[in-house]
């Protein structure tokens, strides 16, 4: 797809640096407002519609259009294997394709094309498959070859292949097979593993009440490239019907496999958050739980409290010691005893690895807890202009969702979702979403700011969403990446309020080092010289925050009203390097809203603190 050359404004293009903004403002009646719980299965998720509304897109300068679709849902959750980069820079790329809302997208299926280091191809018109499908993988196959899953509503999955990357015609069959008792497989995730990708493990929903669980997470294994299945329709050590009562779709997702060591994680609202890896390709499993789900064994009958859990978005990836990393969107919900809710306004996205304890809903519960404790990736951030969120449309998520993470030979961990962003709302009014990425500097073990990849006057109306990264950087410095984008916030197919409207998928490719920014907003002395989120935050007596100084500075706080009055002032002296905690008395200070400002030899780090 021809590339957009608007060379003329190019110089839009930096990206912006956040240093570390406040969180933006949510009101109490967006953030409370409860949404009855769904998930699609594999046929017509809708009333088949007899008219819609179309709405157009246009794309950035460094944006590739590779390809489209009206069907506006790439994933409930987790997002699947859908972007893969070849050892010679070539790309492969796949999503849900479907054009034909008003036939229920009886013609959905896989989108896909292919980069050969040059050019893309010409966008399909056309899925891969010969069937209606949905939720495509793509992975490499038996060496230069390709292999795609899919389902399409039956016991078995749909599985096409072909010997040679980017070309050729796909050969198509129907496997694996659901166990005896599985009226459906549905939302695959697959990787492949082998020196020749030539073992292929499967993933998938098995519908319905299959040994005692609502919905089973089944394990399917092939070692001759899919021939055959060795394992067909395994529930896991750990993943019974003693262990919760059911799954739901794309709660789950795979890392990218080292050598024999594989791993997938599990997300979902309504079970444990817990991380399986296998050290021998899937023969045997050991389960490390991350977060206790207190309520992992109630049914809808149930009526279950407001507790805080994951949103099921979440990602995985193992590092050069294969150390298991996490990202998860966090959210609320509850259950009436007949239908369970989720609360779509909730926010945050939280970070764990195993070298971490457990989290539990209390540490959940509280953003600044577990900023405190370095586990705050991501959040809705506010803007200079100190904008709040106007209303937004429920993709079945929260505000901060669908992560990617993907880890750079220095062992530099790259976090990047879609996050609802403040400023620009739509006539509805609709804030949008855009692609937000954040980085762990693996040398100093600390988080950078977060960047807005589609800030700028080039991305004002325009909703970016379902992020899907390749599982290695390229050429060690850039990450290549594919996500949906539309003039229209929100999903038509998540949200029935939303029309019908015409959406692309979008390539680009991540540098690095602008994950390292230093801009007019960001004043770090250094890449190691942080100062963290106020914690607890409201604030009744006490204030806390840390500050990690690259070399020794003299540091000092100023805590003033929205008036500009200073209220509180402290000289702390001369300060080593290393990390230092701060510790203020509120107790004397009206409630209200505070900034607290940060000196750090003349550079400003400055945080906002509300008083109750």
């Amino acid at each position: 797809m021809k590339k957009l050359l608007l060379a003329f404004i190019i110089v839009t293009l930096t990206i912006p640096a956040i240093a570390q903004p406040g969180r933006a403002l949510i009101s109490r009646s967006l953030r409370d407002k409860a949404v009855r719980s769904e998930k699609y299965n594999g046929q017509a998720e809708l009333p088949l519609k007899t008219s819609n509304t179309t709405v157009s897109s246009t794309k950035n300068v460094t944006d590739d259009v590779i390809g489209g679709s009206r069907y506006d849902n790439q994933t409930n959750g987790c997002i699947m294997s859908r972007i893969y980069l070849w050892p010679d820079n070539a790309v492969t790329a796949t999503w849900i394709y479907g054009e034909l809302d008003a036939a229920g997208y009886s013609d959905r299926g896989t989108g896909y094309n292919y980069y050969n280091g040059t050019t893309w191809n010409a966008a399909p018109t056309a899925r891969v498959e010969t069937t209606r499908t949905g939720w495509t993988n793509v992975n490499p196959w038996n060496g230069n070859g390709e292999i795609n899953f899919a389902h399409n509503s039956t016991a078995t999955l749909i599985m096409n292949t072909r010997p040679v990357r980017g070309t050729g015609a796909w050969t198509q069959s129907t496997a694996p097979t659901g166990p005896t008792g599985v009226t459906a497989l549905l939302w695959p995730s697959v990787i492949t593993s082998g020196s020749n990708h030539q073992y292929v493990h499967v993933l998938a929903i098995g519908q319905s009440n299959y040994q005692g669980l609502s919905d089973a997470l089944l394990y399917f294994r092939s070692l001759d490239g899919g021939v055959t299945w060795d394992k067909q329709g395994i529930v896991l050590p750990g993943m019974t019907s003693a262990d919760g009562s059911g799954y739901t779709g794309d709660d789950y997702t795979w890392a990218a496999p080292h050598g024999d060591t594989i791993a997938f994680v599990v997300v979902g609202s309504w079970s444990d958050g817990y991380v399986m890896k296998s050290f021998d390709n899937g023969a045997t499993w050991t389960k490390k739980v991350f977060f206790n789900n207190p309520y992992k064994m109630s049914t809808t009958a149930t009526v279950v409290p407001v507790f805080w859990c994951s949103d099921g978005s979440g990602a995985i990836q193992l590092d050069n010691t294969g150390k298991a990393h996490v990202a998860f969107g966090r959210m609320r919900v509850n259950c009436d005893g007949t239908s369970r809710y989720y609360y779509p306004g909730t926010d945050g996205l939280v970070y764990w690895n195993e070298s971490m304890p457990v989290i539990d809903t209390t540490r959940l519960s509280n953003l600044d807890t577990l900023d405190a404790h370095h586990q705050l990736v991501g959040y809705v951030a506010t803007d200079l202009a100190g904008d709040s969120i106007v209303g937004f449309p429920k993709y079945g998520v929260g505000l901060s969702s669908f992560p990617r993470i993907v880890i750079d030979p220095a062992q530099n961990i790259y976090f990047i979702w879609s996050g609802i962003t403040v400023g620009n709302p739509d006539p509805t009014p609709l804030n949008y979403r855009h692609i937000w990425g954040r980085v762990l500097k693996h040398s100093v073990n600390a988080f950078r700011d977060m960047v807005d990849w589609n800030a700028g006057f080039l991305y004002i109306f325009q909703e970016f969403v379902y992020p899907a990264t390749a599982a290695r950087v390229k050429n060690n410095s850039t990450i290549p990446l594919i996500f949906q984008t539309s003039s229209q916030p929100g999903s038509n197919i998540q949200d029935t309020t939303i029309p019908v409207h015409d959406v692309s998928v979008t390539y680009r490719e991540l540098t690095g080092t602008d994950f390292f920014p230093v801009g007019i907003d960001n004043n770090a002395v250094s890449d190691e010289t942080r100062v963290s989120q106020v914690y607890p935050n409201p604030v009744t007596s006490k204030a806390s925050f840390n500050i990690s100084l690259a070399r020794t500075g003299r540091v000092s706080v100023k805590v003033t009203n929205l008036a500009g009055n200073q209220v509180m002032y402290s000289e702390n002296g001369s300060m080593a390097a290393g990390a230092h905690a701060v510790t203020l008395d509120c107790s004397s200070l009206a409630q209200g809203f505070y900034l607290i400002t940060v000196n750090i030899d003349g550079q400003l780090f400055t945080q906002r603190m509300v008083r109750e």
